[in-house]
């Protein structure tokens, strides 16, 4: 009887550590900062991720996500070079990917927040990111967004008249495993 309770608690366990993986097929990494008065957008493109997600088991979620820096792409070919290319910037050629990994996902409400280390220029900070996850059958939609301070990464120094907060998106549809 003692072997059959063990077993059936291996089981549980085992069971209950495995979230639902599911693979990116499309993203988009969208970002908008303030610079001299206007809007300055753009975007990331070479998104790679590993998503372990099920809502009803979160303790086992996991977000692993990153970007290729020199993908950036302000619909601007002098700016996206400054930005490629400057140490005060993303210096692309020594710090070519930007990073996230999840510590932590909780729920709120119908929604979720997930709590990353993101590093960029090796520096590591973790922020909060607020999602919602829409699930249809096997494909689900990940969305969220939030503002950060450039600064803690050391981005943009200290260009005149560019606002320190920094609003980036994440949007990724996935197919489940």
């Amino acid at each position: 009887m003692k072997k059959i309770f063990l077993a059936l608690v291996f089981v549980h366990i085992a069971i209950g550590s495995f979230a639902q993986q599911w693979k990116p097929v499309t993203a988009g990494v969208s970002f908008k900062i303030r610079m001299l008065g206007s809007n300055v957008e753009g975007k990331f493109k070479g998104f790679v991720g590993q998503i372990k997600f099920d809502p009803k088991d979160l303790s086992n979620a996991s977000i692993v996500a990153s970007v290729d820096a020199a993908t950036i792409d302000t619909d601007n070919s002098l700016r996206n070079r400054h930005l490629k290319e400057k140490e005060d910037f993303f210096n692309v050629a020594k710090y070519p990917t930007i990073k996230m990994k999840s510590t932590k996902i909780e729920r709120d409400g119908e929604n979720y927040i997930g709590y990353f280390d993101l590093t960029m220029k090796d520096k590591t900070q973790n922020i909060k990111i607020p999602f919602t996850f829409k699930q249809n059958g096997t494909n689900a939609t990940f969305e969220g967004s939030t503002s950060i301070n450039r600064r803690n990464w050391a981005v943009g120094g200290g260009t005149i008249g560019m606002s320190d907060n920094v609003t980036f998106a994440i949007i990724v549809n996935a197919v489940a495993l």
